[in-house]
């Protein structure tokens, strides 16, 4: 089935990577060529039930519970709740930028390294082969050369997808295949490989070409990564901080930078995620911030909620109290989801630290949304309750 996955994927995520989407693509692999399996239907609770164990669990290695990953599967359905059709590439996309895990996808340097020697290699597949694939590439390779960056990034991406998109092996040992097949006498070359019509010692004009089209892509990725670090916002990366989120729309919560810092100035909040203690009439108590949108727990509450659990300790009647916040922008179901989705997050991560779970309890606030944009709304408060 044909399907442009990254522009669907660039309609909820203007900043995506596409080579991530690539990734994604490569691993839901057959499934994608039906219509049926690369759709997911969110009425259905064994399609979401496979979503849940077999992505999240088994692929992002969420150690959440499963009401958690139930509800950013169904933050991600709101977000999506106006597409007639929920693709499969767009929903892992969007779980997986949830979690802040789209990193998983981007392929490794090694792999890019093998396409560039598949490349190579296929330079002795057939005269007429191999000079089509290098006029590909050295359209982008001049392009690149004259100041058209711009220009030459899609015809250069294009020669590159015509490999690893269209089914051709690339892998190491097909690459020692072709690169031996093309080692043995051909038509119209000598008994050593090399074409009658060369001098001795005289590389083919082909490499030259190859050599500045290799060029051309390094430098390409490499103006492609420096304008994807400037893009990123402070405080999360630019793939986590998408400006087209259902819940606590970062571009409405941006407006106010300076409101927002005064704010966090005075409460000691921090502008992203984080963990402050503090005394509330003599007990310990825990605030956890959150980046916009975002539900993972920051690595400081272990310990920051030292106080909190030698209070537990010390008091066996005691328990814990648990109350997730949000912003007011953004849609107002999504934002109730995250809430929940923070506040149990925070109760995982305390029992992991060491709280017992039937020291824990969820209390949803009598208002949960609060009326500023700022850093001090998206939090989770722990109380300390006789």
């Amino acid at each position: 089935m044909a399907e442009d996955w990254l522009a669907d994927v660039l309609k909820y995520d203007a900043n995506a990577n596409p080579d991530i989407v690539a990734g994604i693509v490569r691993y839901c692999g057959i499934a994608l060529r039906k219509r049926d399996s690369s759709l997911v239907s969110f009425t259905s609770p064994d399609e979401l039930g496979r979503v849940r164990d077999n992505f999240l669990r088994k692929k992002l290695g969420r150690p959440e519970g499963d009401s958690v990953l139930n509800d950013a599967i169904a933050a991600v359905g709101q977000v999506m709740k106006a597409d007639r059709t929920k693709n499969r590439v767009t929903v892992y996309y969007l779980l997986a930028r949830e979690f802040d895990q789209l990193h998983l996808f981007e392929r490794s340097s090694a792999s890019k390294r093998a396409d560039g020697e598949a490349v190579q290699a296929a330079a002795a597949e057939s005269p007429d082969e191999h000079e089509s694939k290098v006029v590909d590439i050295s359209a982008g390779a001049a392009a690149l050369a004259a100041g058209g960056a711009a220009v030459a990034a899609p015809a250069l991406a294009a020669a590159k997808s015509s490999d690893s998109i269209s089914g051709q092996d690339n892998s190491p040992a097909a690459d020692r295949s072709r690169a031996s097949y093309a080692g043995g006498t051909t038509i119209g070359s000598t008994g050593t490989g090399r074409p009658t019509d060369l001098p001795e010692g005289r590389a083919p004009k082909w490499w030259l070409w190859l050599l500045l089209a290799l060029a051309a892509v390094l430098l390409v990725l490499f103006l492609r990564g420096c304008s994807h670090d400037l893009r990123a916002p402070a405080g999360g990366t630019a793939a986590g901080s998408s400006a087209v989120a259902a819940n606590e729309n970062p571009a409405a919560t941006a407006a106010a930078p300076a409101a927002e810092s005064a704010t966090a100035a005075q409460t000691n909040a921090p502008n992203g995620a984080g963990v402050v203690s503090e005394t509330r009439d003599g007990l310990p108590a825990l605030k956890i911030y959150f980046d916009v949108g975002k539900s993972a727990v920051s690595a400081d509450l272990a310990n920051a909620s030292q106080a909190v659990r030698a209070y537990l300790h010390a008091h066996p009647n005691a328990h814990l109290v648990v109350s997730g916040y949000n912003d007011p922008t953004g849609n107002a179901a999504a934002n109730a989801a995250l809430s929940k989705s923070r506040a149990q997050n925070v109760a995982a991560a305390l029992e992991k630290a060491g709280v017992a779970a039937s020291a824990i309890t969820l209390e949803k606030p009598a208002d949960s949304t609060s009326s500023s944009t700022g850093a001090e709304s998206r939090r989770v408060e722990v109380a300390v309750r006789s």
